[in-house]
């Protein structure tokens, strides 16, 4: 199973409901969701899995973003009972809890132990006291932890390999140094490193940010698998990045470039592949947004189909 790791920002909820939507995305593909917003995309999005009867895990305790705080505060009430009815009584539902050291359960924005299916993300060692006393007697259906000896060791039941695998840089420009380069291989190796899945960040990296700027740079990040099955990252940058001005223009440019390595069968096709054609073919440009959106599709489908070949078996 993978598990990919999203922060709930508007592009990768798009991301994730369009591949639904198209049916590419597998039923061994379960986004974890980190909500950093409470907005209507956020519900419409959870609704779609809900309809679909596709399975998804939601942070209860999210450690980033306004969400929390806007769920308490309790003025969007249209939201909250949306948001209720789509979780509640949802045998596709998992309901995920981040750990800490101080950890109470009352850090949930709802409570967990009332959902069937349970998920918890433990990542540091000193978590594990907390751990065992919230959540030590329930059945845990996922354990998300970082590859630790000792919390493999401590932590039973099934558990699940996350890693940070992005290189996230401060400049897009600073991708041109080294535009392609090694990804993951834990989706061939994960069940004989003894995991039940494997989870990351996909092309966007653990680091979270609320504010924006304007890039002097575009970089489109595609991930594809070489001939052992390794997923690499191709990073495709602009050339003219000496200021932010026309961003049009250096998408262009970043995505001349991921057309012809496309065009030589160096990429893997995709439904976001194809609309990456599309806006070659058309002349245009969609924002940066949806370039993330697109590159985080075809990440996730390219994982599901895998899975769905070979799930696990070398």
């Amino acid at each position: 199973m993978y598990f990919p790791y999203l922060r709930g920002r508007q592009y990768e909820l798009i991301a994730i409901r369009e591949l639904l939507v198209q049916e590419k995305l597998s039923d061994k593909v379960i986004p974890l969701i980190e909500p950093v917003k409470f907005s209507p995309t956020l519900i419409n999005t959870l609704g779609v899995f809900k309809e679909q009867n596709k399975k998804f895990s939601l942070i209860l305790n999210p450690e980033v973003g306004t969400f929390k705080e806007e769920f308490v505060i309790g003025d969007k009430v249209n939201l909250i009972d949306k948001l209720e009815n789509t979780l509640e009584n949802n045998p596709h539902f998992y309901a995920a809890t981040i750990m800490n050291k101080n950890f109470q359960p009352e850090d949930n924005f709802l409570e967990s132990k009332k959902f069937e299916n349970q998920v918890v993300i433990c990542k540091n060692v000193d978590d594990l006291k907390a751990y065992k006393n919230n959540y030590g007697e329930l059945q845990i259906a996922y354990n998300i932890i970082l590859e630790n000896s000792r919390l493999k060791r401590k932590i039973s039941g099934e558990k699940v390999k996350l890693c940070d695998n992005f290189t996230k840089l401060s400049r897009n420009t600073d991708y041109s140094n080294d535009e392609d380069e090694f990804y993951s291989d834990d989706h061939i190796y994960f069940r004989d490193d003894e995991y039940v899945g494997f989870s990351d960040y996909s092309v966007v990296g653990e680091s979270y940010s609320e504010s924006g700027f304007a890039p002097y740079a575009v970089a489109i990040h595609i991930v594809y698998f070489d001939q052992e099955n390794n997923l690499r990252i191709r990073h495709f940058v602009s050339d003219s990045n000496l200021d932010p001005t026309n961003p049009a223009g250096k998408f262009k440019e970043a995505l001349t470039k991921l057309v012809k390595a496309v065009e030589k069968g160096e990429i893997q096709s995709s439904l976001a592949i194809e609309e990456f054609r599309r806006l070659y073919d058309t002349q245009s440009y969609p924002g940066l947004g949806t370039v993330k959106k697109l590159s985080i599709m075809h990440h996730l489908e390219l994982v599901g189909n895998y899975l769905d070949e070979y799930d696990g078996v070398k």
